[in-house]
């Protein structure tokens, strides 16, 4: 189901009306914004300003007919069902931190239960549960799919999302353990405005134990995604809203991924869903109060500005303070805008002076995610795999395989991924860089 979900926003977009979400929208305050902006041109540069205003205090405006909990006690009622001891577990997400140690979100029985938060000591092939203490779904026929965010062997950030919930959502909270998910600590509830059609994260990002942000969809329009943006400065005890379906920046096309350099300067990147000429993300440099569009260079076998473009940009993979790499995929005109369809140019584009130049390298193969180790060695993945050794410069082709997959490299050599083609799903690992992969059977402790 997380893999579905963002296809079924993206067809809202396209598909759904170009009104706001239902209801009338509160009179809201403009945030001040700061006195000077990135500048952007079509020529993809951009001169990110020296001058970074603090995020603004956590004061939240009043929201008429929704006025969310402030307790940080654990909810009441029956929690998830423990998972069985010594049988299977089904790994959806895996995050390594050593070839030995590492988080994993997973279920029992396969496709049907909640998800759980896991920690294995021994490369995958056993599992604890770490999960935070959450409510059981209210209806036993519905599970619950979980968003994390792991930074070491002890900080994690946990939020639950029930499948298939009609509105009102109501509130929601995140879950945040400092000590490896032996205890857990919940957050005060998220600000919502109480208008959300559904609520679907598209994830976290940190910048250390402190501070971090999430981005949430919670409603989608003809080429609209609405979403909210929230902030954090204590760790996860509370969020600010930082963004909203009613302010600017953000809400016109579909958000495809959330990174943040540092406490100021972030990347919100685009699919422009064939409304808006050219490849494009957003950039703040205000902590995410305000936002500017930035244009990628065209390339010279596709001149995005002036034909009719359907171009999408991943979440962009930061490398040090001053380069990162993203991938972008165009369809040329004429072709179904279906999001199932192939891809016909793939590129990955590589900057090293924090956006204000770029170069890219034509792919002859989609790859949907980004990998690195440091700023020279990384991996691009699809049905083909690539390296780099050059800091996304140039690509080797490395392997070929017949799944879709979530990467963790913890080395040159040692990595591991869940592994999807259809309804299968498997976990997997390499000890020789992405050569050759081997399945692991992963049981529960």
């Amino acid at each position: 189901m997380r893999r579905i979900v963002p296809l079924l926003i993206i067809t809202a977009i396209l598909l759904g009306s170009c009104t706001p979400p239902k209801g009338n929208t509160p009179a809201r305050p403009e945030p001040d914004r700061p006195t000077s902006t990135a500048a952007t041109t079509p020529t993809g540069e951009t001169t990110p300003t020296e001058t970074r205003p603090p995020l603004p205090s956590a004061t939240e405006e009043a929201t008429p007919g929704h006025t969310p909990s402030t307790t940080t006690e654990h909810p009441p009622g029956p929690k998830l069902a423990a998972l069985d001891s010594g049988k299977p577990v089904t790994i959806t997400v895996i995050h390594m931190l050593d070839e030995r140690s590492g988080w994993g979100i997973g279920h029992q029985p396969p496709g049907e239960g909640s998800d759980h938060i896991l920690f294995t000591k021994d490369g995958g092939q056993t599992w604890e549960d770490r999960s935070p203490p959450e409510p059981a779904p209210i209806d036993p026929a519905e599970t619950k799919t979980a968003w994390a965010y792991f930074i070491d062997e002890s900080l994690a950030w946990v939020i639950y999302t029930p499948e298939g919930r009609p509105p009102p959502i109501g509130d929601q909270y995140v879950w945040y353990t400092q000590d490896g998910g032996r205890k857990w600590n919940l957050s005060s509830a998220l600000p919502l405005l109480g208008l959300e059609a559904f609520f679907v994260p598209e994830g976290f990002t940190f910048i250390n134990e402190e501070q971090g942000w999430l981005l949430v969809h919670v409603d989608a329009g003809m080429s609209h995604d609405y979403s909210y943006l929230f902030a954090t400065k204590d760790g996860g005890s509370t969020w600010q809203r930082i963004t909203d379906p009613y302010s600017f920046g953000l809400q016109s096309l579909h958000n495809s991924g959330l990174t943040f350099l540092d406490a100021q300067f972030g990347w919100v990147t685009k699919d422009n869903l064939g409304v808006m000429a050219g490849a494009f993300f957003e950039q703040t440099v205000d902590g995410g109060i305000t936002w500017e569009d930035v244009f990628l260079p065209a390339p010279p076998e596709y001149d995005w500005f002036t034909e009719y473009s359907r171009c999408s940009v991943s979440a962009p993979a930061f490398t040090s303070e001053q380069s990162a790499s993203l991938i972008v995929k165009c369809r040329l005109y004429g072709e179904d805008i279906s999001p199932d369809e192939e891809w016909s140019l793939i590129y990955v584009y590589t900057t090293r002076d924090l956006g204000k130049t770029w170069k890219h390298t034509l792919l002859p193969s989609p790859v949907e995610s980004l990998v690195f180790l440091n700023e020279q060695e990384g991996w691009a993945f699809g049905r083909e795999h690539y390296k780099t050794t050059d800091g996304g410069l140039s690509w080797v082709q490395i392997k070929t395989v017949h799944w879709d997959g979530q990467f963790s490299f913890v080395d040159t050599l040692n990595g591991w991924a869940v592994a999807r083609n259809a309804d299968e799903i498997a976990l997997v690992k390499t000890v020789d860089g992405g050569q050759t992969w081997q399945v692991i059977e992963p049981l529960m402790e």
